[in-house]
């Protein structure tokens, strides 16, 4: 592994900004992510793959087209630990880290990647306003001995291939989040907090019906189907506090 070099990220950034194409990109990127351990790049948009199809969202991966098919017909992302810690993760972090708290299923999915000589990786989530998460995973065959200052240029250069990315092939039709106001995130708190729909409108000095008609329009918003949906999908968005 080389010595931190600030001259090599520079390079990394002009490289990537100058790419004129999605597979320039990743080339670019691929170069750089080399000198410190890794092979390969998972990068896209954390979305449910039951709700979005795969050609309406930020994704590239250079991961055996065999493994990528396995992960889509398993819908792998909806238990992917990894995935399911960059939604809530502001902060690069490794795949073993996202492993050691994850279900069984989360588990299996991880074992699943190592079973094509990707055994361990890092995290590098990307949360920008108005923008749907997403992250840059990079996986490799052997486990990546990085000092702080080498997590911190990888980041960089992950940030600077990600947004190129998204601004060179979106926009995307969802990619503008709805904003629920300020009345709707009252009503969708409360509702994650257990209280009933009476309840609510007592907390806030308001009609019961309204309560309803309220919530029913956060859920327009959030694209929810039942009172669940509406709180997932709130805390998912970062509409209310989880």
């Amino acid at each position: 592994m080389r010595a931190y070099d600030g001259s090599a990220v520079l390079e990394a950034i002009r490289a990537i900004n100058s790419a004129a194409t999605p597979e320039a990109t990743l080339t670019a990127l691929s170069a750089f992510i080399e000198g410190y351990g890794f092979e390969r790049i998972y990068l896209g948009q954390l979305v449910n793959p039951a709700n979005v199809p795969l050609k309406d969202i930020l994704y590239l991966s250079d991961w055996p087209e065999e493994l990528k098919e396995q992960r889509r017909l398993q819908m792998a992302a909806l238990h992917d630990p990894v995935a399911l810690c960059a939604l809530r993760s502001k902060c690069p972090f490794t795949w073993a880290d996202a492993r050691a708290s994850a279900t069984r299923a989360g588990k299996r999915t991880v074992d699943l990647v190592r079973d094509y000589g990707i055994s361990d990786g890092m995290m590098f989530p990307m949360h920008a306003l108005h923008s749907v998460p997403g992250g840059v995973s990079l996986g490799g065959s052997r486990k990546a001995d990085l000092t702080p200052t080498q997590v911190k240029e990888l980041e960089i250069v992950c940030q600077t291939a990600y947004y190129h990315l998204e601004a060179m092939l979106g926009p995307f039709p969802y990619q503008q989040l709805a904003q629920l106001t300020r009345r709707e995130r009252e009503c969708v708190q409360f509702a994650a907090a257990g209280k009933s729909n009476w309840e609510i409108a007592a907390i806030l000095g308001i009609a019961e019906d309204t309560v309803k008609k309220t919530l029913h329009r956060a859920g327009g918003k959030l694209e929810a189907v039942n009172r669940a949906h509406i709180v997932a999908n709130a805390i998912a968005r970062h509409q209310i506090f989880p």
